[in-house]
């Protein structure tokens, strides 16, 4: 249920999600780790090395914990977010700034599943026939391939 009304959601929102990975991976792990907070029973331990160690269990909200775990999930999936909001904006600016995050603007507007992978991802919505602009660009080799002359 979550997973679908993200998705529903991010769709309303026009940000682009394809293959629903921020819903399934972001909200849903996000929201797993919170309901820890929520729903905990008390009836499990922590692990430990020989099994489950039941001398200190925990209780979400909802079972008598109060909001001790609830806040420790929070605190931890916005420490995710934050490290993975941090780590991919420094990668994707070291990208663009080598000059290998965009496509040029032919390649980009004919379909980078075309371009860059040998065939349309959904071929049965958008046939590709001699007439298609974007069949020569399938004959040129992605710059990543091009052997270096020596």
């Amino acid at each position: 249920m979550v997973c679908v009304l993200s998705v529903d959601l991010f769709e309303y929102l026009r940000i682009d999600d394809p293959v629903g990975a921020v819903s399934v991976h972001g909200v849903c792990g996000i929201w797993g780790t919170l309901s820890l907070g929520l729903f905990a029973t008390g009836q499990y331990g922590a692990p430990g090395q020989y099994g489950a160690d039941t001398s200190t269990t925990v209780r979400g909200l909802f079972y008598g914990g109060g909001a001790n775990q609830l806040i420790a999930q929070i605190t931890g999936s916005f420490c995710i977010c934050g490290a993975t909001f941090i780590t991919s904006l420094i990668m994707m600016y070291g990208l663009r700034a080598l000059g290998v995050l965009r496509l040029s603007a032919e390649r980009e507007l004919a379909g980078m599943d075309v371009t860059e992978h040998g065939g349309p991802a959904y071929p049965e919505l958008v046939p590709l026939d001699a007439a298609d602009p974007r069949r020569d660009l399938l004959r040129e080799p992605p710059p990543a391939l091009v052997p270096a002359s020596r």
